[in-house]
């Protein structure tokens, strides 16, 4: 599915997500990322949600974002260890498969939030 939303060519905007992966600047992403408005780090991340650690989050607990957007791939997975980990290190993470994360990220990078995604290839 193709997204149009850019107001800064600067910005770490999702162009497209699908089968194939995720697209930001041009750039297709088929495995795991972090992405936030101005960084991106890829590959991340395990295949499979299940397979999540809190130490795929170091990155993420150093930024300290507003929110965090997790993407576990084509289906819904609540990694539950994970999750309470992660809110016990103090961030706020939202759940949701990767499409959905994809566009989430874009409305909230679009407010100015500080906001960090941590998807899934959409294939898992």
């Amino acid at each position: 599915m193709k997204l149009h939303l850019q107001r800064d060519a600067h910005r770490n905007v999702i162009h497209a997500y699908g089968p194939q992966g995720i697209v930001i600047h041009g750039e297709n992403y088929g495995q795991g990322l972090l992405v936030g408005a101005e960084w991106l780090h890829s590959p991340w991340g395990p295949e499979h949600a299940d397979a999540l650690e809190f130490s795929h989050f170091d990155e993420v607990v150093t930024r300290r974002p507003d929110i965090v957007l997790l993407g576990t791939g084509k289906h819904l997975h609540f990694p539950l260890e994970l999750l309470r980990a992660l809110r016990a290190a103090g961030l706020a993470v939202e759940v949701m498969d990767t499409s959905a994360a994809c566009r989430t990220y874009n409305i909230l990078l679009a407010e100015d939030r500080m906001v960090i995604a941590a998807l899934l290839p959409p294939l898992a």
